[in-house]
């Protein structure tokens, strides 16, 4: 009985209920939830049943993923006490698989903030070190994953809200491509970004998750190619990047030749010269109309949330359709990116984690190679490449084209051995 899932449970929630007053990842313990599912999972073992893909794997997920009878926050006052009565699709697939939820997780308010910031319930605390952001918003999922608080979780990724804490957790974050993954029971920040992801602390984990999470219809019963060219975008990729990171990366790159992968130099005026005007209409816009309904409560939104909601009121639909026309053309336009390669590597965010006091414009900095995919729908994965100096992580993203989230899932664990043989070994 010492090898049951229901003392593995037990295991996790001690570990839960001692650091989290600490590190603020939960907004709620669904403990008495978890152990009913370990019990139930017992059964079946004890009973013979095949075990399913996640059969007692203790998971978390983000409060803006409605749990049937749980609380779902969406990290605002507005919804402290909102119930939903029917699971996310994401939450009933994972529930079919045999994965033990353990809770739902901390999130800047609505998921419209990269900070990790919430005044209401808190702001989450980096695992790695407190002095420093833990990104957002998937914050409180990130959190868990680095604290070993659970084995993955859930995020939703509407402009980095996934790799961004990734990165600076020092873990594996996966955005798949736009619309694969079911957002029904997802709250609606974005509808033209938003995406549900996972993360995890090693790619093997992340597919694990990724594959319970994904229809078996939704992607071609194909095997990625064994080899594949890698391309590092001329003046992008390093441009307005720390020493310490660009260091890193450039480690990366040597190893990855070392080790027989083809890299090649390309050129991207759209990367480039990127703008991220086009998206901030259309974000903007979108989740003005998602909270068209509550205009009489802004009082009870904050700073950052009203500050949003305000420019998108001054946006028109004539604007945001020729913002969305604009992004068809580009979109069209990036593809010649992947006529030359099968997938782009950049650092995840240009810095390491700022400062918990740091400045707004930092964190809006830290932006600019995850926004671009996100505007573009592209399959992204973030995964750890080193420490700076000040032993704070680095993130290297790899994006392809859409639909090849295989690819990237391959690539990355490529990467992940060969940063493990040549650089932390």
């Amino acid at each position: 009985m010492n090898q049951s899932l229901y003392n593995l449970t037990q295991h996790y929630l001690k570990i839960i209920y001692k650091l989290n007053p600490e590190l603020n990842a939960f907004i709620t313990v669904t403990e008495q939830e978890a152990l009913l599912t370990a019990m139930q999972l017992d059964s079946e073992i004890k009973a013979g049943k095949v075990k399913r893909l996640l059969h007692g794997i203790p998971i978390v997920i983000k409060d803006n993923i409605d749990t049937a009878n749980i609380f779902t926050t969406v990290g605002t006052e507005l919804f402290h006490q909102r119930t939903p009565v029917v699971d996310a699709d994401i939450v009933t697939r994972l529930k079919q698989a045999g994965a033990i939820i353990l809770g739902k997780t901390n999130l800047s308010e609505f998921g419209a903030d990269i900070t990790g910031k919430n005044r209401f319930y808190g702001n989450v605390r980096s695992a790695v070190n407190a002095n420093y952001s833990p990104g957002g918003s998937s914050s409180g999922t990130a959190t868990a994953v680095a604290a070993n608080l659970c084995v993955g979780g859930i995020g939703t990724d509407t402009g980095g809200s996934i790799r961004v804490p990734a990165s600076w957790s020092g873990i594996v974050g996966l955005r798949p491509t736009q619309s694969l993954i079911s957002t029904d029971g997802v709250f609606k920040r974005a509808p033209s970004f938003d995406t549900v992801g996972v993360m995890a602390s090693k790619v093997t984990d992340v597919k694990i998750l990724f594959n319970a999470i994904l229809h078996p219809l939704a992607l071609p019963n194909m095997s990625p190619p064994s080899t594949y060219k890698l391309g590092i975008v001329n003046n992008y990729t390093f441009r307005g990047v720390d020493t310490e990171v660009a260091a890193a990366i450039h480690r990366v790159i040597y190893s990855c030749k070392q080790a027989g992968i083809e890299i090649i130099n390309i050129q991207s005026k759209l990367l480039s010269n990127f703008n991220e005007t086009n998206y901030s209409i259309i974000a903007l816009h979108e989740f003005n109309q998602v909270l068209q309904e509550y205009q009489n409560q802004h009082h009870l939104f904050g700073d950052k949330v009203n500050y949003d909601l305000r420019k998108g009121v001054a946006i028109s639909g004539n604007s945001y359709q020729k913002a969305q026309k604009q992004r068809l053309w580009e979109f069209g336009d990036i593809q010649n990116v992947f006529r030359q390669v099968d997938a782009i590597i950049t650092p995840t965010t240009p810095t390491t984690a700022p400062n918990i006091q740091a400045d707004t414009k930092v964190y809006q900095l830290n932006r600019k190679f995850v926004l671009p995919f996100s505007y573009f729908g592209f399959p992204c994965i973030s995964i750890p490449c080193g420490l700076s100096p000040q032993g704070l992580p680095i993130g290297l993203q790899i994006v392809a084209n859409s639909f090849q989230d295989k690819l990237i899932l391959k690539i990355a664990k490529d990467l992940e051995s060969i940063i493990n043989y040549y650089l932390i070994k």
